[in-house]
């Protein structure tokens, strides 16, 4: 029977995540291996329609903190329970664009609400699933960052999250790095200002790791 395995992708928005995604789905498909592919929030019915709550930017500065929080581990728990554990249980490799880490650095370290409660949530939602490998897109301080890199400026397209401050985003930041450090053999932490050719070379080889050692 076939190991499955379960990857996740986070950082903050616009650092490229989505190409990196992209770059791996291809890469195993060239492998003849089964891949799912899903987006948090969003991926089912019930989830996109939570997505479109959380990121309708005429709904900025009207969404409690607690309220993203229920809101994000909702669309999740949709997510795990239609997708994402009937994948694993047919031994598929799932990549999901952000999972409970996003939360845990958003509505935590972002917002303020305590860290243990939101992982109580997380669980919850998740029937106490773990990913197998998150990859951190990370970034420098963004102040600099924002500076050197057109991309991460701010654009009249931007969702509800990405016109965030720049305090809170750093917030954010800062929090990603604090959860890759306290859970290192999950996490792989790459360089997102590097080259896209040397980002998906260091993801694929560590997923080629993963693979051998199932």
């Amino acid at each position: 029977m076939k190991k499955s395995l379960f990857i996740t992708f986070e950082g903050l928005d616009k650092v490229g995540k989505s190409t990196q995604v992209e770059n791996l789905v291809k890469y195993l498909k060239s492998k003849n291996l089964d891949i799912i592919l899903v987006r948090e929030p969003g991926s089912t019915e019930i989830s996109e329609q939570i997505r479109n709550i959380l990121l309708d930017k005429n709904n900025a500065g009207k969404i409690s903190p607690m309220t993203e929080l229920l809101l994000y581990n909702a669309a999740r728990a949709q997510l795990v329970d239609d997708i994402i554990r009937p994948a694993l249980d047919r031994g598929e490799i799932v990549i999901s664009d952000r999972f409970y880490d996003s939360t845990t650095a958003y509505q935590g370290y972002g917002r303020g609400i305590d860290i243990e409660l939101i992982r109580s949530v997380n669980m919850a939602a998740t029937g106490n699933l773990i990913p197998d490998l998150t990859v951190l897109m990370s970034v420098g301080p963004l102040e600099e960052t924002i500076n050197n890199h057109e991309r991460f400026q701010s654009s009249s397209s931007d969702d509800r999250l990405e016109r965030e401050s720049l305090e809170f985003r750093e917030r954010v930041r800062a929090g990603f790095l604090e959860i890759a450090q306290k859970e290192p053999e999950r996490f792989l932490v790459v360089n997102a200002e590097d080259t896209i050719g040397n980002v998906a070379a260091t993801i694929t080889a560590r997923v080629d790791r993963l693979l051998q050692s199932n």
